[in-house]
């Protein structure tokens, strides 16, 4: 049975994320911030940090590990986005945007690979998924600080696939257009909503790319709506 952290694991996402794994056998943690989102479920261990902060976030996938029995897989699904216009935006909206969309990855990792390498050498897979945004490719306007975030998180994980191949394990980026959430339907009325996509499309294709099915798929950065 596979054992995996989702990171966000509260956020609007999550809920297709998580019934992608569960219904597919996984065992499953999320890390959320303050530990376990309003109506937690009762099937996923939970932990919480900041995801700014080293020391919390590995005393939190230390604490997965140990709930799970180890780490086969690390899903970082926390991440934020916001519109800012260039002649608004200052150096704090990178920062914030970097920490959200960067830096909480990171961190994650960073905390997960010594789980991650034992599994591997026990299992010969393990596997890493982070997701970067479409907007990465397409660069669309007003939105450079959660862009520039977002294309640093792809390149770095075609970096780590690269250096963690010989360890075996498979890195792999998704890049989702807009997902269908109440959030975003709010901020976009008027939008065609018919080519956004479900949390549990979304759930799918990170379940595939955690899971030995996607062997050896690794370094792919992943386009998805």
């Amino acid at each position: 049975m596979r054992r995996v952290l989702v990171t966000g694991a509260g956020g609007a996402v999550a809920g297709g994320v998580l019934d992608a794994l569960l219904e597919n056998g996984w065992q499953v943690a999320g890390l959320t911030r303050t530990g376990s989102p309003d109506s937690p479920r009762e099937d996923v261990s939970w932990v919480g940090a900041d995801l700014t902060d080293t020391v919390a976030v590995r005393a939190a996938l230390a604490a997965a590990a140990d709930a799970l029995g180890g780490l086969d897989a690390l899903v970082c699904l926390a991440g934020g986005f916001r519109l800012t216009p260039i002649d608004e935006a200052s150096w704090v909206d990178f920062e914030q945007l970097l920490a959200k969309d960067l830096r909480s990855a990171v961190e994650a990792v960073m905390a997960a690979i010594p789980f991650l390498a034992a599994a591997a050498e026990a299992s010969g897979d393990a596997t890493i998924v982070t997701i970067g945004a479409r907007a990465a490719l397409t660069t669309p306007p007003r939105s450079g600080p959660y862009v520039a975030a977002k294309a640093a998180l792809v390149a770095w994980s075609g970096s780590m696939a690269a250096e963690l191949r010989a360890r075996r394990i498979r890195v792999n980026c998704v890049l989702p257009g807009t997902v269908d959430t109440p959030a975003n339907r709010e901020s976009m009325p008027s939008a065609k909503t018919a080519n956004w996509v479900q949390a549990r499309q979304l759930g799918e294709l990170i379940r595939f790319l955690a899971s030995p099915e996607s062997a050896p798929l690794s370094g792919a950065a992943i386009p998805i709506g």
